[in-house]
């Protein structure tokens, strides 16, 4: 069965409507707010969903943990990516992304030892306590924006393959072939502006890129104004 899309639909191809993800946190948590209750949680994306995440989580009041996933990058493209991998060994490669940039088999195996690497970073710098998810009946997945999907696609297999519960997709923005991906994996999708575009940044105004050292600052400063909101890492 494929999910349910919650979107604004005069949001939808608009550009540049978020000062910062701060304020598209702000709109996502007013729309997610009816379906969150006592048995829920969030579960934000590095690194960009982070700020997401913590401004959902405080405005909402929701427990918050932090999904180890890294992406594969296509190396000569910037943040362009083809596929993603998780903590727990989900791997996704986007294959239409490998043969359209003609990208070899060394560069796929140098990229997924990449992301492992990344993800050790990560639990080294965020913290290396998992959460405790089997209370939760409905799982948030939040990131500041779904392209090609591949990440969210990844993440939400990963918590499938160890957890029974409702799981919603969420992001401010979002490209209608990326979510289309998503239709059959996750249970509910919200995105409020969705376009025909596939970069996130065209959403924004203002949307600077997020090295580990401002995510650990963000969390950090997350932990210590609200100390029984952090759960782990999921």
């Amino acid at each position: 069965m494929a999910a349910k899309i919650i979107e604004r639909t005069g949001l939808r191809e608009r550009l540049k409507i978020y000062r910062d993800r701060v304020h598209a946190a702000e709109i996502l948590a007013n729309i997610i707010e009816d379906l969150v209750d006592d048995d829920t949680c969030l579960a934000a994306l590095p690194n960009g969903g982070v700020p997401i995440g913590v401004t959902v989580a405080e405005m909402l009041d929701i427990e918050l943990g932090l999904m180890m996933v890294a992406r594969l990058l296509i190396p000569w493209e910037g943040m362009r990516g083809f596929g993603a991998l998780s903590s727990d060994g989900i791997l996704e490669i986007n294959w239409d992304n490998v043969k359209r940039f003609n990208i070899a088999q060394e560069i796929v195996e140098k990229q997924f030892r990449s992301a492992k690497s990344k993800i050790d970073e990560m639990l080294r710098r965020f913290g290396s306590k998992a959460a405790e998810i089997s209370r939760y009946r409905t799982m948030i997945l939040v990131d500041d924006g779904i392209a090609s999907g591949y990440t969210m696609l990844t993440s939400i297999k990963s918590i499938r393959r160890r957890w029974k519960g409702r799981i919603i997709a969420a992001a401010p923005t979002g490209f209608e072939d990326g979510i289309n991906l998503l239709k059959s994996a996750a249970d509910m999708i919200v995105c409020p502006n969705i376009r025909s575009t596939i970069h996130t940044r065209d959403a924004y105004i203002d949307f600077p890129k997020l090295d580990y050292e401002e995510v650990e600052k963000i969390l950090r400063e997350f932990k210590e104004r609200s100390p029984s909101l952090f759960i782990g890492y999921i």
